[in-house]
């Protein structure tokens, strides 16, 4: 599956750039998320599906309020009425050009920095969007997550989307064989790039 990160924040850009630098397969364009060629395109928000604020309430001023409605139907429906960080859903409507993704960047708006938020939110659009063959996602557009509203630093947050696309992309292991390593890599996610060089050798010596 196709990345392609749309924004048009000069940091943001800047940090999916230094991050993404060995990743050359990932698009990094300088626009509006909704005009990225894309099948898909990552929506975060809320667990509950109020697309209230920030893009979520730009995307339905501009596709229609139907697509908050459908949102909350797969929520109540599939989820017992709430969508999990982590976890994402994928909606199609007769009026949008692409396919939906939406994941929650928090249970409610709120601050995020400091979480692995941001994380979870792409680590779950990824799966979502993998799972869904019905819907022939070959590529996907993500913005910025957990930035803006969330307060998280664009380098924190652009080190997160990169670790949950390797993940899903089979570049790197999902860090499940041993608990110590897990610790290791939440340490290192929370940090920003460079900040924390011990902790990057421990991982392999990798440039991050």
């Amino acid at each position: 599956m196709k990345l392609i990160l749309s924004d048009t924040d000069p940091e943001v850009l800047a940090a999916w750039r230094a991050q993404f630098l060995k990743r050359p397969e990932v698009a990094i364009q300088e626009g509006h998320l909704f005009e990225a060629s894309a099948d898909a395109f990552l929506l975060p928000g809320n667990s509950f599906g109020f697309l209230d604020s920030g893009l979520a309430l730009e995307a339905c001023e501009r596709f229609g309020w139907d697509l908050q409605e459908a949102i909350r139907k797969v929520i109540r429906s599939e989820r017992s009425g709430e969508l999990l960080v982590g976890d994402a859903i994928a909606v199609r409507l007769p009026s949008l050009p692409r396919v939906v993704v939406y994941a929650p960047a928090w249970r409610t708006p709120r601050k995020i920095d400091g979480t692995l938020n941001a994380f979870l939110a792409a680590r779950g659009a990824f799966l979502e969007a993998a799972r869904r063959a019905d819907l022939s996602i070959g590529s996907i557009a993500f913005p910025a997550l957990g930035v803006r509203e969330g307060g998280m630093d664009p380098r924190i947050s652009a080190r997160q989307i990169r670790y949950a696309y390797e993940i899903a992309t089979g570049q790197r292991g999902p860090g499940d064989k041993n608990l110590s390593q897990q610790v290791r890599r939440e340490r290192k996610l929370l940090s920003i790039p460079g900040a924390d060089r011990e902790a990057e050798r421990e991982e392999g010596g990798e440039a991050e």
